[in-house]
């Protein structure tokens, strides 16, 4: 039976996950088992940030950081603004960096870690990316990618590792809407796309059956535009038969990277004056992103790009996690007045 995840906690409204059984409870007992009471905790304040149950409670380290391995990607996909990746200097984040990364991982006892905001798997030694996460006992480790890359070699290395989760982002069902809206980096490619990437997620899913693995689970998203949103339902059809999970997602302004960049730091840290709605987010009580050059923000999306909190070149991730600026984002959404980079994100978001 096909499930609508319809967990307790608060979904945005533009994001419906389907499945075909309790992946949660999956994710519980194989957690639970291995971490215990740690896990209720993370789990816990996984859901407390979902429904905005976090203010004052922030801790001393946030619950999940998002890392950017390197600036790059094989594709130009419409949804997703490429201002700042691939023509931009091209950054791999250095050995230095991580161990400076994951020794900060290892003593605060991350909970979640995504490897995720540009192509993961363009990173040439991500088994040791995966070793360092196993090593610092990061529970649930995430993994984002296009799939494109999930070659047999590639394939092996997740599974010989401790990922939880392997999230594949689609966003088609045919092969002329594929070509469509995933364009590659190098052009005039002659291959048929999408059948190679649909091999490519079904031999994966054998091989974890080879592997006599459970895990990672694995998900194919799908972001509804109007170039494929009458695919959408071949889509989920498609995949629930093959993969664990599958994700549909309303199309998300990426205007918001733009009209950011239009105000300097110190503007968009002001309080904003608007008033026309309630402005709520999650983030800067519970995440952070860090990006492949070593800067730090207060969230994942693209639009947080333009307003750094910090750099793990400069200060300890403890120490940027209670600085006066990500205090002010916190205080600003405290008192219903969002700070002006922050509004514009949210002025461009569905929920």
């Amino acid at each position: 039976m096909v499930m609508q995840d319809q967990n307790l906690e608060r979904q945005p409204s533009n994001i419906k996950k389907y499945s075909n059984e309790d992946l949660e409870k999956l994710l519980f007992d194989h957690l639970y088992h291995k971490f215990g009471k740690r896990f209720l905790d993370y789990r816990k304040k996984y859901y407390d940030s979902i429904n905005y149950n976090l203010s004052g409670n922030e801790g001393n380290y946030p619950n999940t950081v998002i890392l950017e391995l390197v600036n790059r990607c094989n594709l130009e996909c419409v949804m997703c603004h490429q201002e700042w990746r691939n023509d931009s200097k091209k950054y791999t984040m250095s050995d230095n960096d991580l161990d400076v990364i994951f020794d900060s991982f290892k003593k605060n006892k991350l909970n979640s870690l995504m490897l995720s905001i540009s192509e993961p798997l363009l990173y040439k030694n991500i088994e040791k990316v995966f070793k360092r996460a196993e090593e610092a006992e990061i529970m649930d480790i995430f993994l984002f990618t296009n799939g494109t890359l999930l070659n047999e070699k590639n394939s092996r290395k997740i599974l010989e590792s401790s990922v939880t989760r392997l999230f594949i982002s689609i966003d088609a069902f045919s092969k002329e809407t594929y070509d469509k809206v995933r364009i590659p980096v190098t052009k005039n490619i002659k291959s048929n796309r999408i059948e190679q990437l649909q091999n490519n997620i079904k031999n994966f899913m054998k091989l974890r059956d080879q592997y006599d693995r459970r895990f990672p689970l694995v998900r194919t998203s799908f972001v509804e535009l109007g170039d494929n949103k009458h695919e959408v339902e071949e889509f989920k059809n498609k995949w629930l038969n093959i993969v664990d999970s599958v994700e549909v997602q309303k199309e998300v302004s990426i205007n918001a990277y733009s009209e950011t960049s239009k105000f300097n730091l110190d503007e968009l840290f002001s309080y904003s004056k608007k008033k026309d709605k309630d402005y709520n987010c999650r983030q800067p009580w519970s995440s952070i992103g860090i990006y492949s050059d070593g800067t730090v923000t207060p969230c994942c999306n693209t639009f947080g790009r333009n307003l750094p909190i910090g750099n793990i070149r400069d200060d300890k991730i403890e120490n940027i996690w209670k600085n006066h600026k990500i205090k002010k984002i916190r205080e600003a959404f405290d008192k219903k007045t969002p700070c002006v980079g922050c509004t514009i994100c949210l002025d461009n978001t569905a929920e």
